[in-house]
């Protein structure tokens, strides 16, 4: 028998807290938000027609020289879309920004419209066919913003050091890590794609080479607007969760299998599930538990030395649990899964931050690990929709560390059926 239920994922905060300074950081949160969500949907298609082409020339000598150059102009001019977005995008998150922080000098009633007729009104070239999606977006941020307008009584108030260090905190991390993300793939494609196209007669190991390159950066793009929609619809409430009978023993071993046919063989025979006693069987969202766990596994990998070990745990946390949350928000007991790691640890200031959207431990120009810093935050959302909450703990620098997420353990007859 199975059972069904759907729950939809929380959203970002409806209405501002009390907090001031927790205020800001929704507030930026929110259009961080609108920037991920604009930025997602512009890219989505033109990388989906450029992947096709790519895949298309993939096929090398099976495709007439016709249609392969008909496919390198299609992927050339999908391209240019591209960078253009990107070019276009940059100055004005900018643009955003600085109008974020007029607005926070002054909570005056026709300081929430101006933020917003600046903002949206005019749009970068390429972009101005979401304004309708823009609309509600304005809508959803003018109530929050008069939310913040009506909470403090000063018609005008000075930008404290404090904000308009959170303000650049919060430009650079969308700047500089997509920026990154973003720029450097599209070059390397630009650069193969030009090559092709001027060498259609490459030889077929020169032409192997750029294609395989290619679809790596194209696999990385797609993975990472992938990843951007995902949040975007986690944190407006848009992600439904559904229910199942789990067996987490064989769900772990499922996931496990899985992971390590496309984990680095450095790391292969260094991953394995701690023996555990039975459990009661596990309702939850089965796909989206498998997505944490391979998320948290990949994270593990990134940062573990190739001779490290990654550790999985499942632990039945009852009453006589030392750990401090014990049970669900309905009483549930709480099954916790932990997976550790023996890499370079995290520092106790950052373990508060690990989960926010955009963080990277180390500094935007000194990273050694990709990424734009968005797994662990999907991971939190995903956990929370799922009933459960997540943390990370370390004992510091170059000790390892150890991410762990609890899930609430429903008996059957405890199921709501949908």
């Amino acid at each position: 028998m199975s059972a069904s239920t759907c729950q939809m994922s929380v959203p970002l905060a409806i209405d501002p807290s009390p907090d001031p300074q927790l205020a800001l950081v929704q507030l930026f949160d929110h259009i961080r938000s609108v920037l991920v969500s604009l930025l997602s949907y512009e890219l989505q298609t033109p990388l989906s027609t450029l992947q096709i082409a790519v895949e298309t020339l993939a096929e090398g000598e099976a495709i007439p020289a016709q249609v392969q150059r008909r496919m390198l102009a299609i992927a050339r001019a999908e391209l240019k879309q591209l960078c253009n977005t990107v070019e276009g995008f940059l100055p004005y998150v900018d643009q955003v920004w600085s109008n974020t922080s007029g607005f926070l000098q002054s909570h005056s009633n026709s300081a929430v419209t101006d933020a917003f007729s600046s903002m949206f009104a005019v749009l970068p070239e390429g972009l101005e066919f979401h304004q309708p999606s823009l609309e509600i977006a304005q809508s959803r941020l003018t109530h929050f913003l008069e939310g913040m307008r009506k909470s403090d009584n000063r018609a005008v108030r000075p930008i404290t050091p404090q904000q308009i260090a959170l303000l650049k905190q919060r430009q650079q991390q969308v700047l500089a890590i997509v920026n990154h993300e973003l720029r450097t793939p599209l070059a390397t494609l630009q650069v193969c794609i030009e090559t092709l196209q001027h060498e259609l007669q490459e030889s077929s190991e020169t032409r192997q080479t750029l294609i395989e390159v290619a679809c790596d950066d194209l696999c990385r793009l797609c993975e990472l607007v992938r990843d951007l929609e995902l949040l975007r619809r986690l944190e407006a409430g848009q992600v439904c969760f559904r229910s199942e009978q789990v067996d987490i023993r064989s769900t772990l071993q499922a996931t496990l299998s899985s992971f390590l046919k496309q984990a680095p063989e450095a790391v292969l025979s260094n991953i394995w599930i701690e023996p555990s006693a039975g459990f009661l069987p596990l309702w939850t969202d089965v796909d989206r538990l498998v997505e944490v766990i391979k998320r948290l596994l990949e994270n593990a990998c990134r940062f573990a030395a190739a001779s490290g070990e990654i550790k999985v745990q499942v632990k039945r946390m009852g009453v006589d649990s030392n750990l401090q949350e014990t049970q669900g928000p309905t009483g549930d007991s709480m099954l916790m899964i932990a997976i550790s790691d023996t890499g370079r640890g995290i520092s106790e200031e950052q373990l508060e931050n690990i989960f926010d959207c955009f963080h990277q431990e180390e500094g935007y120009l000194q990273r050694t690990t990709g990424g734009v810093g968005i797994g662990l935050t999907i991971c939190r959302y995903l956990v929370e929709g799922m009933g459960g909450r997540i943390w990370a703990e370390s004992p510091g620098k170059h000790q390892g560390s150890r991410f762990c997420f609890t899930l609430p353990v429903h008996l059957e007859t405890e199921v709501l059926i949908g």
